[in-house]
């Protein structure tokens, strides 16, 4: 019987490589960033030491040209120097660190949009994993209901036979009282052939040949149709055997078996067990 656990178990199974893929990246994410927040962090403080170098190379220059004319260190220098860190080099400082902190803004953005769509891949696997777990889950059911439906109509065939011959036999019994050959249902649904003068077991050839059956293919082919049914083994394989042999004639085994190198071993125990020798 169809288990759903297991067959989700399976399934599930089949998607742990794709699965696998998707968590290494979500776990990668997050190195991945600290590097870039590194890469970005070390890229400012570069650019902060050239800002601050920048400054010093101002000041020196300033302090140069004061002394050259004729200026005190403290006088027009400092003021030049106060000129350049007010309107040049606090405002380059302040650009920075916003655009440091845009691009690392930026770079945990893009990290927490990779992994939300990498999380949403994995859930869709998930459900993906599911819903297929489910569709062979429900053909699984589906193909057990055809089978027990399949198993009924043939008790239900067996049944209807068992009853036709039954009323055959009685016809039989009530119209032809010295028959030779009659047959019965055993407790299993097979057929019995037994002489009805010693109750001795006898096969299908010899009940069909002792009854006045005609020995041509087609009226045994019929005739076995008739008595195991239009589904059965007996004849669906005879039907088979004779198509592809149809320019060989059927036969009374007369209680012998053969072996035919023409045969399948299958198909030849068929035909010694229905008594039937095919030449």
């Amino acid at each position: 019987m169809a288990n759903l656990e297991k067959i989700m178990a399976e399934t599930s199974k089949s998607y742990d490589n794709s699965r696998k893929a998707l968590n290494n990246q979500i776990n990668a994410i997050s190195g991945d960033l600290a590097a870039q927040q590194d890469r970005i962090n070390a890229q400012y403080a570069q650019q902060g030491k050239n800002l601050d170098n920048q400054r010093n190379w101002q000041a020196q220059a300033s302090s140069m040209a004061a002394s050259r004319n004729g200026g005190s260190f403290g006088g027009s220098s400092e003021i030049a120097n106060k000129k350049y860190y007010q309107q040049a080099y606090v405002p380059a400082v302040t650009q920075m660190q916003t655009n440091q902190a845009n691009d690392i803004s930026a770079a945990e953005s893009d990290a927490n949009q990779r992994r939300l769509s990498l999380q949403q891949t994995l859930a869709q696997l998930n459900d993906e994993a599911s819903k297929y777990a489910m569709q062979r889950y429900d053909a699984a059911r589906e193909a057990e209901r055809e089978d027990a439906y399949r198993q009924q109509q043939l008790a239900l065939q067996k049944q209807q036979l068992a009853a036709q011959n039954s009323w055959q036999n009685y016809l039989n019994g009530a119209n032809t009282p010295t028959q030779k050959y009659g047959v019965t249902n055993d407790t299993a649904g097979g057929l019995q052939f037994r002489n009805n003068n010693t109750n001795g077991s006898v096969k299908f050839g010899t009940y069909y040949g002792g009854n006045g059956g005609s020995w041509n293919n087609s009226s045994i082919l019929n005739t076995v149709g008739d008595m195991f049914g239009g589904n059965s083994n007996e004849y669906k394989r005879l039907q088979e055997i004779l198509k592809y042999n149809g320019n060989k004639k059927l036969a009374n085994a007369a209680g012998k078996t053969y072996n035919y190198n023409y045969l399948s071993g299958s198909d030849a125990a068929l035909l010694n067990r229905l008594g039937l020798r095919l030449g």
